[in-house]
């Protein structure tokens, strides 16, 4: 049974990475983010395995309200694409989050060693993205805090619709301010929560 604990405050991973503290609007839409809202934060992140060095290539944080819109923007073909390729890597996320639940350990660490759907180790991952649920100024260790790799997102954004693709290019262009170098780094504009 997936259980929901909220943690002690919010991790700085989860910080805005220009400011070091919480994000304190949501990135599409500018509302408040205050310590009763729900919000979740995403972050995309290249990293050199080589050298063990990481590079935030965007981040956003996503008010609740903006999280069920943009669910509701992704076409029927979609959805029921990537539902099947969420059941078809159901059953890690499962072992994961029932492992993380049943050992109690709710540390970011914990939780993010692995790619939550293929169960690739983050530390050979060239890119992955991170993302947590905020929840009256706290984290909430329940699904998430989820870290996907390159690898899923690749194969999250080969599923999509060209019609959901075209709908989501504003998205896109809000988290990466329409730079062409993040945009090249980026398989589509969410890759990993939503």
């Amino acid at each position: 049974m997936i259980t929901k604990f909220f943690d002690n405050g919010i991790p700085s991973l989860f910080f805005n990475y220009d400011t070091g503290a919480p994000f304190s609007s949501c990135t599409f839409c500018e509302k408040k983010l205050t310590s009763e809202t729900k919000y979740a934060v995403e972050k995309m992140i290249n990293q050199n395995t080589v050298i063990q060095s990481r590079e935030i290539v965007y981040e956003y944080a996503m008010c609740w309200d903006c999280a069920l819109t943009l669910g509701s923007d992704i076409s029927q073909e979609s959805k029921a694409a990537i539902q099947q390729l969420y059941i078809a890597h159901g059953d890690i996320l499962m072992r994961k989050l029932d492992y993380l639940h049943r050992t109690e350990k709710y540390n970011i660490d914990s939780w993010l060693e692995r790619c939550s759907l293929t169960g690739k180790e983050i530390r050979n991952c060239g890119e992955f993205s991170v993302s947590g649920i905020i929840e009256s100024g706290n984290l909430v260790y329940e699904q998430t805090p989820m870290v996907v790799s390159g690898e899923f997102m690749q194969k999250l954004h080969d599923v999509l619709s060209e019609e959901t693709k075209k709908g989501f290019e504003g998205l896109r262009d809000k988290i990466t301010d329409g730079s062409p170098s993040v945009e090249d780094l980026v398989y589509g504009p969410v890759p990993g929560l939503f």
